[in-house]
């Protein structure tokens, strides 16, 4: 039976993947923070299989030994922890970090080195890095009427001197991955999803769920009534976790590969919202239109990768926030947080 080690596994992606890898019958490691911390961890432990095939280790990303500790036996690793700003998908990005590098950047570039080389030490046959698709968008040189590939790469001079810190991060970390993968003759993927939507299996908040939910609640925005048109791409966190999986699975991935399935303004993701669930606080005055390049999923989807309609992803996504409480009034909002 394989085993494969998934790093951040208590967080939004990384739960779903150390779900799927379950179900599909694998023996998974998943490093978080503390094992013990019920609040962050607890969900993973009730999964289907959890009891049997999941083991959780104390690690962090800057501490090569616990890698090395949780990567043992393993013939797959699966490195999702990376830290993202709770405005992430903001119009602000970086603005908020007190302290960049060691907040951002060191966590995700230094670790990603560090996860590599724990790799290479524990002989892991096929790595899957998740980046983000900010490592692709970030560039003054792309225009609205442009569709994103691989081989489009966000401008790190352009990050640096805009203080995106997320986008910085992400850009430099799967760079390194990607050059380390070619130093040391090893078997690494990465994979840049746009921003992740969907229903979540962890009990705390993260960054594109809150952007979401402003959507959904006054209180999350920053002009009441109103919000900025952004045209942005979206994709299902299941249909992420999956892609992740197919990547590692599939003999035939290599380098980059885009993982996103819709693009739309926010004018036109309110409208889908409101029709399938009347009666929330949603904006009623959509401020100008900003548009940016798509992305194309191509090479995923020629793998052999598929995405559920949007539809579906809105009707889950808002149950588990019904379920979760968060669409009560006050609520999960940090006063420092609004889009």
């Amino acid at each position: 039976m394989k085993r494969v080690c998934v790093t951040g596994a208590g967080g939004y992606i990384g739960s779903w993947a150390v779900k799927l890898l379950l179900s599909k019958g694998y023996v998974v490691h998943g490093t978080v923070r503390d094992p013990c911390d019920e609040t962050k961890n607890g969900h993973l432990k009730k999964l289907e299989h959890a009891e049997e095939r999941l083991h959780l280790f104390k690690a962090d990303m800057l501490d090569y030994e616990s890698l090395c500790a949780a990567f043992a036996g393993c013939s797959g690793v699966i490195h999702v922890a990376s830290p993202v700003p709770l405005h992430v998908a903001s119009t602000v990005p970086g603005l908020r970090i007190p302290n960049p590098q060691v907040e951002q950047l060191d966590p995700a570039i230094l670790g990603t080195q560090n996860v590599l080389k724990a790799c290479s030490k524990a002989k892991v046959e096929k790595v899957v890095v998740v980046s983000s698709g900010a490592a692709v968008m970030v560039n003054p040189k792309w225009t609205s009427d442009m569709e994103l590939d691989e081989s489009c790469w966000t401008d790190i001079v352009h990050a640096n001197s805009t203080q995106n810190w997320y986008a910085l991060s992400k850009t430099k970390a799967e760079m390194e991955a990607l050059n380390f993968a070619k130093r040391h003759d090893m078997k690494v993927v990465t994979i840049c999803p746009s921003i992740v939507i969907g229903p979540m299996l962890q009990s705390t908040i993260n960054a594109t769920s809150l952007l979401l939910l402003s959507y959904m609640k006054e209180e999350g925005r920053a002009r009441g009534d109103s919000m900025e048109n952004i045209k942005r791409p979206y994709v299902d966190i299941r249909d992420v976790s999956e892609a992740i999986i197919l990547l590692y699975e599939n003999l035939e991935s290599n380098g980059r590969y885009i993982c996103s399935a819709y693009t739309l303004t926010t004018k036109e993701f309110v409208a889908k919202m409101e029709c399938l669930y009347p009666g929330y606080n949603y904006p009623k005055i959509f401020r100008g239109q900003t548009s940016s390049a798509s992305l194309n999923s191509g090479k995923l989807l020629k793998l052999g990768w598929n995405y559920r309609p949007l539809e579906e992803t809105i009707v889950d996504t808002i149950k588990n926030y019904e379920e979760a409480g968060f669409l009560e009034k006050g609520k999960p909002f940090p006063s420092t947080v609004t889009f």
